[in-house]
């Protein structure tokens, strides 16, 4: 385990400092919500997203690589360091969200070759300037939704709070993202769940775009 740490660490400060010369826009992350956002990263992409989470006196930490296929679609990695699972996806945007027009997106993991372990549909807002919301419909071992609501200080900074429900676990959480410049965010977090679990949790995500991108 610390073997994958520290080579999470020596790839992270490689990513890092990786010099871009096509940056447009700005980074689209998952983190550090439940749920996932309709947008997909830009054609000609690869984002990866870093976690470390604090729970029950144990440290976990998780990557999500992604990599865009087409302008809409994306191919998605999810890895936990800790007990070296992992699982491959797909997410497909069927509706770029534009101004108070809504985002749709349709997205399903699996574990081992064909084995669908979450199924889900996400729907992106824009209530206001200020205010965006995201609504996942989803099944997983239940099913279950995801209500998310967004405000945007500026364009750095980011604040949200979250609700997750299924017959099982319920959950709330909240946090804040900074992006320190338009490839690379930061952000911290926290939450609570069934029967009071309590975790935080911080993370880092880096988008490297290879030629111009298309969003």
């Amino acid at each position: 385990m610390k073997k994958q740490f520290l080579r999470f660490i020596v790839v992270g400060v490689f990513l890092l400092n990786t010099y871009n010369l096509f940056g447009q826009g700005t980074i689209g992350t998952e983190r550090p919500t439940v749920s996932t956002s309709s947008h997909t990263i830009a054609k000609n992409a690869f984002q990866f997203e870093q976690g470390f989470t604090y729970m029950n006196n144990d440290l976990l930490y998780d990557g999500l690589f992604r990599l865009a296929v087409s302008e809409r679609g994306e191919i998605r990695l999810l890895t936990n360091y800790v007990d070296n699972s992992t699982y491959w996806g797909a997410k497909v945007n069927f509706l770029k969200q534009n101004d108070y027009d809504p985002g749709i997106s349709m997205q399903a993991t699996f574990g081992g070759f064909s084995n669908l372990v979450d199924f889900r549909v996400s729907w992106a807002q824009k209530i206001n300037e200020k205010v965006n919301s995201t609504l996942n419909i989803g099944k997983g071992l239940n099913y279950y939704v995801v209500l998310a609501v967004g405000y945007g200080f500026n364009e750095k900074t980011g604040v949200f709070v979250e609700g997750y429900y299924d017959d099982d676990l319920q959950q709330f959480d909240a946090g804040a993202t900074y992006l320190i410049n338009s490839e690379t965010q930061v952000d911290i977090s926290g939450g609570i769940q069934t029967g009071g679990r309590a975790y935080i949790s911080v993370g880092v995500s880096r988008r490297l775009l290879f030629k111009d991108s298309v969003e």
